[in-house]
């Protein structure tokens, strides 16, 4: 009688897959990204079935994100008036 383990290993692997192509889809939601390279992104997202590979463009997307998030507050602060969410004193 002959049994493997390749049927757990295979789903295992094809959860992980499918939790990195989740997790990266819900980082390119972020507003730095564009509708079009959503689009061009979900094409290789979908296709893709190597998760180390995934979970790296995840990385490289949320520090794309943040190099955006950090120029706006940039140019927020840079701007002349007062602040559009004044500090408060409680």
């Amino acid at each position: 009688m002959e049994t493997t383990a390749a049927p757990v290993l295979a789903s295992g692997y094809l959860l992980m897959v499918s939790s990195a192509r989740r997790n990266l889809r819900q980082v390119l939601n972020h507003p730095a990204f564009t509708k079009e390279r959503r689009q061009k992104a979900e094409a290789l997202i979908s296709t893709s079935t190597d998760a180390a590979r995934l979970m790296k463009w995840k990385a490289l997307a949320i520090a794309e994100s943040e190099a955006w998030e950090d120029a706006k507050l940039k140019a927020e602060h840079e701007q002349p008036g007062p602040p559009a969410h004044p500090e408060y004193n409680y």
